[in-house]
């Protein structure tokens, strides 16, 4: 059977609803109107758009759709109102939902609040290092109906999947991995609770055959239907030791790329995923040694005036940030925090516990959070020296130089001014950017591109 037949039974002749419009969405609308051209589209977006005589597209309110329908996909960040679940809710899916409950048994799926890329690309990697015909999709940015072609009986399907796209969904993959949840994306659910729930699906809707890994240090107490492979991670000196269901790898510390204690757990859970695929865990460590990280996470991009430079733009959560933090082992000369505010339950204490055990020499804040998070160090026990707009914070027996800039342009000669040399300079901002760019991609691809450019200026002046 070709992969399209298998989804007949949805989209046959059947009226549907689009939620969205992005990515995601357009996707769906060409699946549809390749395979099933007798199924009636509508599309539901907030800008008005025209696609042709024989798709109606919708605008509005949400709650103001009353209409019939066989089946909604709803696309990832589109709020559904509970109004509007209870009156569809029988009906409502997503790509993510209907996938799975075609390809659960050659799916495995990665979710967690970060980590959740890094993990996948590496099992990716590891997979086609090791002979596999591997296919990675998901929330990587490549929504799981384009590969629908490229699919047999031979391929794994390696899926990063985000809160999001596991909120209706009905089967969870084969070979599920859950990396750790933290608060984030509370703009768009009630609360930390909702948004868990719906991270946890993937083991809720796993069955007695399936396989869900995690590390025992973030979920010890999960309740699960499927076989459970919890694992930890001990440092022995320069080797760490990934230990799970009774077996032991060991890794060379000096041969991993990645940096960060936190990467070791994203590590582990490829490891482990790729042994339950049938690979060699010898050619799985190699594999991993060669495996150099992605932009935007812990990414070294330069030298300039002896300062290491690093972009790490997806922490958009404080645990991210005091993750990256403990990767540089007390030699961060500068950290940039700060930018858009995203919901009430998110705290700085974690942030500022670990900056009060920091060497850090200077702090540079970027509005919107940048300026909560310096009043929560001096709330916490910093002594403020005086203000303006740069500020000298004081723990114990040491000094931190803050700085209030409104952007990189105003930033960037204050970093090559302050940040010694022989130190690194980092951007991990413990927020997300929508308050000032259009995604962390963009904030960090910015922030590269002004200290080169800087860099360049200062050398040319020199000559």
């Amino acid at each position: 059977m070709k992969p399209a037949k298998r989804f007949e039974k949805y989209f046959k002749d059947k009226s549907v609803l689009i939620m969205g419009f992005g990515t995601e969405g357009r996707s769906t609308l060409d699946f549809l109107i390749k395979y099933f051209s007798d199924c009636r589209i509508s599309i539901y977006d907030k800008n008005i758009l025209r696609l042709g005589k024989d798709i109606r597209f919708i605008t509005g309110d949400i709650d103001h759709i009353h209409d019939k329908f066989d089946v909604i996909i709803k696309s990832p960040g589109i709020p559904l109102t509970d109004e509007f679940v209870l009156r569809y809710k029988q009906i409502i899916s997503s790509q993510t939902d209907i996938f799975l409950r075609e390809f659960h048994d050659q799916a495995i799926g990665i979710t967690g609040t970060k980590g959740k890329s890094t993990t996948v690309t590496l099992l990716n990697t590891i997979l086609t290092d090791c002979g596999k015909n591997s296919i990675l999709a998901g929330n990587i940015g490549v929504p799981v109906f384009d590969i629908i072609p490229e699919i047999d009986d031979s391929v794994i399907i390696v899926l990063e999947l985000s809160s999001h796209q596991l909120q209706f969904i009905q089967k969870a993959p084969h070979i599920s991995a859950i990396l750790n949840v933290y608060p984030e994306h509370l703009d768009f659910y009630k609360n930390f609770i909702e948004y868990r729930a719906a991270k946890m699906n993937i083991v809720r809707m796993q069955n007695e055959n399936d396989r869900i890994i995690f590390p025992i240090k973030e979920f010890a107490g999960l309740e699960r239907k499927s076989v459970s492979l919890p694992f930890e991670i001990i440092i022995d000196g320069d080797q760490a030791i990934v230990y799970y269901s009774g077996s032991s790898t060991v890794l060379s510390l000096k041969c991993i790329e990645l940096r960060g204690s936190h990467n070791l757990y994203n590590i582990g859970t490829a490891l482990i995923a790729s042994q339950l695929a049938g690979c060699d865990i010898k050619d799985a460590v190699q594999s991993v040694y060669g495996f150099k990280g992605l932009e935007h996470r812990l990414e070294f991009f330069g030298n300039y005036n002896g300062v290491d430079f690093y972009n790490d733009s997806i922490s958009t959560i404080p645990q991210a940030s005091v993750a990256a933090i403990k990767a540089f082992d007390n030699n961060i000369g500068s950290l940039i925090l700060g930018g858009h505010f995203r919901g009430e339950e998110i705290v700085w204490t974690v942030l500022t516990e670990e900056l009060k055990k920091s060497k850090i020499d200077s702090l540079f804040f970027l509005p919107d959070t940048g300026r909560m998070m310096y009043d929560d160090l001096v709330r916490s026990g910093f002594k403020e020296i005086h203000g303006g707009q740069s500020s000298i914070l004081e723990w114990e027996d040491r000094q931190i130089r803050c700085f209030f800039c409104s952007n990189f342009d105003e930033m960037i000669p204050l970093l090559f001014k302050y940040t010694p040399a022989g130190t690194t300079c980092l951007l991990s901002p413990a927020s997300s950017s929508y308050n000032m760019f259009k995604n962390f991609e963009e904030r960090g691809k910015l922030f590269k591109e002004k200290v080169i450019n800087y860099a360049k200026e200062i050398k040319n002046d020199k000559i």
